[in-house]
């Protein structure tokens, strides 16, 4: 009989990488995480913690969250091509975070759960078959159980199915830290810009010292996101800021619809679980974390390693409803002549950005979203709405 390291190896320190460890740690398994890099360390995000994300962070960590927390947002403001279409104020909380502390802060609570680290070390190669995984300082780790959660990139996802993502499929984004100055101190509320790329859009999210700002859309439709992205930052702030843009590839549409293979697990960004509409990651990563977590939990205490991935489907499915139902939404909302029905019905619908706010709070689901936008584009449509904003766009 093979002997193991680990009852489970976590591969990626991230959100769903620290649940996934948190809860097998908790639930008495031997667990160890590998990350590449030290921590804390530095990623590439907004940063936007919604309601949602909270109700599973709290549920996963039992405690709560606010040490992370630079700032806390009520409203939204939507734009289009520097044009402010309509806006929110007073109504659900956004929180938003740095994740260089973030991720640092759920990494600190796996490991008092009692879960081992190993950190500054690369991940090699995953033999899937016998659970093994070759680092880059030679060492060979095996456990019953492996899960990947290291990102969009993902070594594990790699050697399931070879190759980590679909370039077909795949989104790209760009992003900036800008400091808050005088210029900017007005800057209270998230804001989401039209219009500044295909099949996608741009962000201004407040921060504490700076605004993360971005913008992202699928790789296939922009051959140029980074002149988009500077016309899009001269557009907002009269001119491109000093500070280094970063880039790297967002998994938004690309939902993997097996999560894996046997005793092999993916979640997180590995997996693809990115809303294309909202731009939503960390509550799916946490929350797939978690359900890897349990699924691994049940399969150990089976005795049966080979059927975790049969334990994670049944959540996992209903993880993805929704990021399945933005997917197709994404049909209605991103080609050009459904944006241009969009910015001409904006100002008139005072409650569509309230719904936005619904849908991330987790107030309303993703059928509600759909038909209760619907509706209020049918009632456009019927009032002439659509029709003058379509013969003022062929202008």
């Amino acid at each position: 009989m093979q002997r193991y390291d680990f009852d489970a190896l976590v591969i990626g320190g991230g959100p769903a990488g620290s649940a996934a460890a948190r809860t097998l740690a908790a639930g008495g398994a031997g667990v160890c995480l590998v990350d590449r890099y030290d921590f804390p360390r530095d990623k590439l995000c907004g940063g936007l913690l919604t309601l949602r994300s909270r109700k599973i962070f709290e549920a996963v960590f039992d405690t709560g969250w606010s040490p992370t927390i630079e700032t806390i947002a009520y409203g939204v403001r939507f734009f289009h091509q520097a044009r402010l279409l309509n806006a929110v104020e007073n109504y659900r909380e956004l929180a938003f975070t740095c994740r260089r502390r973030f991720d640092d802060y759920l990494l600190r609570l796996a490991a008092e759960s009692g879960t081992e680290l190993r950190l500054g070390v690369a991940v090699r190669s995953v033999d899937a078959k016998r659970g093994a995984v070759r680092l880059e300082d030679g060492t060979t780790l095996t456990a019953r159980i492996v899960i990947g959660a290291d990102g969009v990139n993902s070594v594990v996802a790699r050697s399931l199915f070879g190759r980590s993502f679909d370039p077909a499929r795949i989104a790209f984004g760009l992003e900036m830290e800008v400091p808050i100055d005088d210029r900017h101190a007005s800057i209270r509320d998230p804001e989401i810009h039209l219009g500044c790329v295909r099949w996608g859009y741009g962000w201004v999210f407040p921060k504490r010292a700076t605004l993360t700002v971005g913008v992202g859309g699928l790789h296939c439709r922009n051959d140029d996101l980074k002149g988009e992205m500077r016309a899009f930052l001269r557009a907002r702030f009269g001119a491109v800021p000093a500070q280094r843009i970063k880039g790297h590839h967002l998994p938004f549409g690309d939902l993997r619809r097996c999560p894996g293979r046997g005793h092999v697990l993916l979640c997180g960004d590995a997996a693809g679980l990115v809303d294309p509409i909202t731009g939503e990651g960390i509550a799916y990563a946490l929350q797939s974390g978690a359900l890897a977590g349990h699924a691994a939990l049940a399969a150990l205490g089976a005795g049966k390693r080979e059927r975790a991935l049969r334990h994670y489907q049944d959540g996992y499915r209903a993880v993805t409803a929704a990021i399945a139902q933005a997917n197709r939404l994404r049909y209605l909302i991103f080609p050009r002549i459904s944006e241009r029905i969009l910015v001409g019905v904006m100002p008139h619908a005072q409650r569509v950005p309230r719904l936005h706010m619904d849908l991330m709070a987790d107030e309303i689901s993703y059928g509600a979203y759909t038909r209760l936008i619907a509706g209020r584009l049918g009632h456009a449509v019927l009032n002439g709405t659509v029709r003058r904003a379509l013969r003022r766009a062929a202008a």
